[in-house]
């Protein structure tokens, strides 16, 4: 794995949230190609063999090249964690059956987005190896139907490499703060 890309990693990943991996990755990783009919990024396979099933910590953002729907207007975007093998709900096998069916074969989840949206890899032709984030307000298809994929990055490693620290401003208007105090304060 790129020196520069696992210091990045060191420096997102929340590693106060232990995430236990299964023992045979490599069996879970043929099986994951298996189901798609590929071999995953070689930057992907490691940073799985390495890293999967991660949280990232609050305030770590990236800024996608495509704006999303629910991107903010600062242009910043977050994700909770990555699936990866493990044993619990981050299972990233799990995640594939769950969503194979909506997404198709040529994108595959490899994170979760806010609002049940997902951080997923390009598999195939013209997604290879490219990180998209798949808005699930609309369907997905295959065969030519409208997609809802807005590019984040044009591979694994540049998608890694865009997170910084990013501390969202909360924009409070105090003309539009009201203050009802009861009389029972107001009395001597």
């Amino acid at each position: 794995m790129n020196k520069i890309i696992k210091q990045k990693l060191d420096e997102i990943i929340d590693l106060e949230v232990v995430v236990s991996k299964k023992e045979n990755a490599y069996k879970s990783i043929e099986t994951i190609e298996g189901l798609y009919g590929v071999d995953l990024p070689l930057e992907y396979k490691e940073f799985l063999l390495e890293y999967g099933g991660c949280f990232i910590k609050e305030n770590f953002m990236y800024q996608p090249i495509e704006v999303t729907p629910v991107t903010p207007e600062d242009g910043f975007d977050s994700i909770g964690g990555f699936y990866g093998i493990t044993n619990n709900s981050y299972n990233i096998e799990s995640i594939i059956q769950t969503y194979k069916g909506i997404l198709g074969s040529s994108v595959m989840p490899i994170a979760d987005a806010d609002g049940g949206d997902l951080i997923c890899i390009g598999l195939k032709d013209k997604y290879r190896g490219k990180i998209y984030y798949w808005y699930h307000e609309n369907e997905t298809t295959d065969e030519g139907g409208k997609e809802y994929y807005y590019l984040i990055a044009n591979s694994f490693e540049e998608f890694i490499s865009k997170f910084s620290f990013h501390a969202r401003k909360k924009n409070a208007n105090l003309d539009d703060i009201e203050i009802f105090l009861d009389e029972d304060l107001l009395k001597d």
